[in-house]
């Protein structure tokens, strides 16, 4: 086989057959160029469809990022509301405390009624009270209806909810019976 294609190639003059090899190897060249040449356009548009993927995803984690410091602003607007009303109703109640202590100190009446013992059903309602300001989540509990079940007497009144000096039980409420015990 290789005898008749040098036989062929033989017959035919030198500068048509490098012309010939010229030709067959420009032509493996430009296919060899064209594939590259279009390895290099996928890579393009792979890379194009990352950048354009990233740039997607940075928008939706700033509008996400955006999203977090506004509610962190609203928390903190709500957080400053709050301490402020915490401030207010603090000072309201160191007021209305001093206004109470005065009456009670001044006034001869008041003195009197406030050494008085407190019904059961009020101490308990006072007690509930407390309780819900200790939740903490500014709700108001519904309490049930209470009723005086024991009249001024021994063991189950209370005395005044606020008595000043060194005989305040846990609850800042002094019983009868602690009350007889100092």
């Amino acid at each position: 086989m290789w005898n008749v294609l040098w036989g062929f190639c033989g017959r035919i003059p030198a500068r048509v057959l490098i012309a010939l090899v010229a030709i067959v190897l420009l032509i493996g060249g430009l296919w060899g160029f064209t594939q590259r040449l279009d390895q290099w356009r996928q890579a393009l548009s792979s890379a194009q469809e990352d950048a354009r993927s990233a740039h997607e995803l940075a928008q939706r984690q700033q509008l996400v990022a955006r999203a977090w410091q506004t509610h962190a602003e609203h928390l903190a607007e709500v957080g400053a509301h709050r301490e402020q009303q915490l401030e207010a109703n603090q000072k309201a109640l160191a007021g209305k405390r001093q206004q109470l202590e005065r009456i009670i100190n001044d006034d001869q009446t008041s003195k009197k009624w406030a050494d008085h013992a407190v019904p059961d059903g009020v101490h308990q309602w006072l007690r509930q009270l407390a309780g819900a300001d200790d939740a903490g989540d500014g709700a108001a509990a519904a309490h049930a209806p209470l009723y005086d079940t024991a009249s001024a007497g021994t063991g189950g009144d209370r005395q005044h909810p606020y008595q000043s000096g060194p005989d305040f039980t846990a609850d800042g409420l002094r019983t009868a019976s602690t009350a007889h015990e100092h």
